[in-house]
Protein backbone atom coordinates (compact mmCIF):
# COMPACT_ATOMS: atom_id res chain seq x y z
CA UNK A 1 0.00 0.00 0.00
CA UNK A 2 3.25 2.41 1.22
CA UNK A 3 4.47 2.11 -2.15
CA UNK A 4 1.24 2.17 -4.49
CA UNK A 5 0.59 5.87 -2.01
CA UNK A 6 4.03 6.91 -3.36
CA UNK A 7 4.35 5.52 -6.88
CA UNK A 8 0.87 4.49 -8.11
CA UNK A 9 0.02 1.65 -9.87
CA UNK A 10 1.65 2.05 -13.12
CA UNK A 11 5.18 2.71 -11.23
CA UNK A 12 4.92 0.70 -8.70
CA UNK A 13 6.80 -3.01 -9.48
CA UNK A 14 7.19 -6.90 -8.13
CA UNK A 15 10.80 -5.66 -7.96
CA UNK A 16 9.92 -3.22 -5.61
CA UNK A 17 7.18 -4.70 -3.29
CA UNK A 18 10.06 -7.77 -2.49
CA UNK A 19 12.20 -5.25 -1.91
CA UNK A 20 9.93 -3.19 0.43
CA UNK A 21 8.62 -6.30 1.91
CA UNK A 22 11.87 -7.99 2.62
CA UNK A 23 11.46 -10.76 -0.01
CA UNK A 24 12.79 -11.64 -3.02
CA UNK A 25 10.23 -10.49 -6.05
CA UNK A 26 9.87 -14.04 -7.30
CA UNK A 27 7.90 -14.12 -3.51
CA UNK A 28 5.30 -11.57 -4.95
CA UNK A 29 5.43 -13.46 -8.26
CA UNK A 30 4.29 -16.21 -6.62
CA UNK A 31 2.08 -15.34 -3.94
CA UNK A 32 -0.19 -13.18 -6.15
CA UNK A 33 0.70 -14.08 -9.57
CA UNK A 34 1.15 -10.81 -10.98
CA UNK A 35 1.39 -7.23 -9.67
CA UNK A 36 -2.91 -7.30 -10.95
CA UNK A 37 -2.95 -9.89 -8.55
CA UNK A 38 -1.40 -7.97 -6.16
CA UNK A 39 -3.29 -5.19 -6.43
CA UNK A 40 -6.71 -7.18 -6.67
CA UNK A 41 -5.91 -8.50 -3.41
CA UNK A 42 -4.79 -5.05 -1.48
CA UNK A 43 -8.90 -3.79 -2.93
CA UNK A 44 -10.32 -6.43 -1.60
CA UNK A 45 -8.62 -6.47 1.89
CA UNK A 46 -8.81 -2.38 2.24
CA UNK A 47 -12.71 -3.42 0.70
CA UNK A 48 -12.99 -5.65 3.40
CA UNK A 49 -11.65 -3.16 6.09
CA UNK A 50 -14.35 -0.51 5.00
CA UNK A 51 -17.11 -2.37 5.35
CA UNK A 52 -16.37 -2.96 8.83
CA UNK A 53 -16.67 0.89 8.89
CA UNK A 54 -19.90 0.87 6.99
CA UNK A 55 -21.77 -2.01 9.26
CA UNK A 56 -20.84 -0.32 11.65
CA UNK A 57 -21.80 3.31 10.94
CA UNK A 58 -24.94 2.40 9.33
CA UNK A 59 -26.27 -0.80 11.57
CA UNK A 60 -29.81 -1.52 11.09
CA UNK A 61 -30.79 2.20 9.27
CA UNK A 62 -32.79 2.05 6.13
CA UNK A 63 -33.47 5.23 3.60
CA UNK A 64 -32.01 8.90 4.05
CA UNK A 65 -30.95 7.60 7.25
CA UNK A 66 -28.86 4.75 6.31
CA UNK A 67 -27.41 6.79 3.09
CA UNK A 68 -26.71 9.60 5.19
CA UNK A 69 -25.05 7.83 8.29
CA UNK A 70 -22.55 6.07 5.12
CA UNK A 71 -21.68 9.58 4.62
CA UNK A 72 -20.76 10.51 7.93
CA UNK A 73 -18.56 6.96 7.88
CA UNK A 74 -16.94 7.67 4.96
CA UNK A 75 -15.95 10.75 6.27
CA UNK A 76 -14.60 8.84 9.22
CA UNK A 77 -13.13 6.12 7.42
CA UNK A 78 -11.26 9.29 5.09
CA UNK A 79 -9.91 10.63 8.53
CA UNK A 80 -9.04 7.25 10.70
CA UNK A 81 -7.24 5.62 7.72
CA UNK A 82 -6.52 8.07 4.84
CA UNK A 83 -3.98 5.67 3.73
CA UNK A 84 -6.59 2.92 3.04
CA UNK A 85 -8.92 5.57 1.61
CA UNK A 86 -6.52 7.02 -0.71
CA UNK A 87 -5.01 3.88 -1.86
CA UNK A 88 -8.50 2.56 -2.47
CA UNK A 89 -8.96 5.58 -4.74
CA UNK A 90 -5.99 4.94 -6.67
CA UNK A 91 -6.51 1.40 -7.20
CA UNK A 92 -10.14 2.37 -8.33
CA UNK A 93 -8.89 4.82 -10.48
CA UNK A 94 -5.65 1.97 -12.24
CA UNK A 95 -8.68 -0.11 -12.48
CA UNK A 96 -10.74 2.09 -15.38
CA UNK A 97 -7.87 0.93 -17.66
CA UNK A 98 -9.38 -1.83 -20.13
CA UNK A 99 -5.99 -3.64 -19.78
CA UNK A 100 -5.93 -3.63 -15.31
CA UNK A 101 -6.12 -7.09 -14.41
CA UNK A 102 -8.32 -6.05 -11.04
CA UNK A 103 -11.26 -4.16 -12.99
CA UNK A 104 -13.58 -6.89 -11.99
CA UNK A 105 -13.54 -6.51 -8.10
CA UNK A 106 -13.44 -3.33 -8.45
CA UNK A 107 -16.74 -3.55 -10.83
CA UNK A 108 -17.79 -5.94 -8.64
CA UNK A 109 -17.33 -3.82 -5.62
CA UNK A 110 -19.25 -0.81 -7.08
CA UNK A 111 -22.00 -3.21 -8.27
CA UNK A 112 -22.18 -4.18 -4.53
CA UNK A 113 -22.14 -0.82 -3.51
CA UNK A 114 -25.35 0.08 -5.44
CA UNK A 115 -26.99 -3.12 -4.63
CA UNK A 116 -26.64 -1.96 -0.99
CA UNK A 117 -27.84 1.66 -1.45
CA UNK A 118 -30.64 0.13 -3.48
CA UNK A 119 -31.82 -1.54 -0.71
CA UNK A 120 -31.52 0.74 2.00
CA UNK A 121 -33.75 2.99 0.03
CA UNK A 122 -36.23 -0.18 -1.24
CA UNK A 123 -36.36 -0.94 2.40
CA UNK A 124 -37.16 3.05 3.01
CA UNK A 125 -39.83 3.25 0.87
CA UNK A 126 -41.49 0.01 3.05
CA UNK A 127 -41.14 1.83 5.88
CA UNK A 128 -42.84 5.14 4.61
CA UNK A 129 -39.56 7.50 5.32
CA UNK A 130 -38.08 7.56 1.14
CA UNK A 131 -41.07 8.35 -1.53
CA UNK A 132 -43.01 5.95 -3.49
CA UNK A 133 -42.60 7.71 -6.58
CA UNK A 134 -38.63 7.37 -6.81
CA UNK A 135 -36.45 4.49 -8.46
CA UNK A 136 -34.08 2.57 -5.89
CA UNK A 137 -31.84 1.71 -8.65
CA UNK A 138 -31.88 5.25 -9.89
CA UNK A 139 -31.09 6.35 -6.66
CA UNK A 140 -28.64 4.44 -6.26
CA UNK A 141 -26.36 4.97 -9.15
CA UNK A 142 -26.35 8.75 -8.26
CA UNK A 143 -25.26 8.24 -4.93
CA UNK A 144 -21.99 6.24 -5.74
CA UNK A 145 -21.36 8.33 -8.45
CA UNK A 146 -21.14 10.93 -5.77
CA UNK A 147 -19.27 9.46 -3.52
CA UNK A 148 -17.03 8.57 -5.68
CA UNK A 149 -16.44 11.88 -7.07
CA UNK A 150 -16.61 13.18 -3.66
CA UNK A 151 -13.71 10.92 -2.98
CA UNK A 152 -11.85 11.56 -6.38
CA UNK A 153 -12.01 15.62 -5.16
CA UNK A 154 -10.53 15.27 -1.88
CA UNK A 155 -8.29 12.94 -3.46
CA UNK A 156 -6.78 15.46 -5.59
CA UNK A 157 -7.69 18.49 -3.64
CA UNK A 158 -7.21 17.51 0.01
CA UNK A 159 -6.38 21.25 1.51
CA UNK A 160 -9.21 22.86 -0.93
CA UNK A 161 -12.15 20.19 -0.51
CA UNK A 162 -13.69 20.65 2.62
CA UNK A 163 -15.52 17.06 3.20
CA UNK A 164 -17.29 17.96 6.14
CA UNK A 165 -19.41 20.37 4.27
CA UNK A 166 -20.13 18.56 1.24
CA UNK A 167 -21.56 15.50 3.34
CA UNK A 168 -23.91 17.93 4.93
CA UNK A 169 -24.76 19.71 1.25
CA UNK A 170 -25.69 16.20 0.40
CA UNK A 171 -27.22 15.02 3.08
CA UNK A 172 -29.33 18.43 2.79
CA UNK A 173 -29.80 17.29 -0.70
CA UNK A 174 -30.90 13.55 0.22
CA UNK A 175 -33.47 14.65 2.72
CA UNK A 176 -35.08 17.24 0.45
CA UNK A 177 -35.36 15.42 -2.67
CA UNK A 178 -36.19 11.84 -0.92
CA UNK A 179 -38.15 12.37 2.04
CA UNK A 180 -41.77 10.83 1.77
CA UNK A 181 -44.77 13.85 2.48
Amino acid sequence: MALVLEYGTDKTTLAMIGEKAGYSRGLATYRFGSKGGLYDALCKAISRHWLEYLKQGVGDKVGIDAMCAALDTIYKFEQESSDEARALQILYSGAASPSAEYQQTAVGIRRRQKSDVADWVRRGQDAGQVRADVKPDEVAAQYVAYISGMTYLWMMSPDSFDFSVANEVMKRHLRDSLTAD
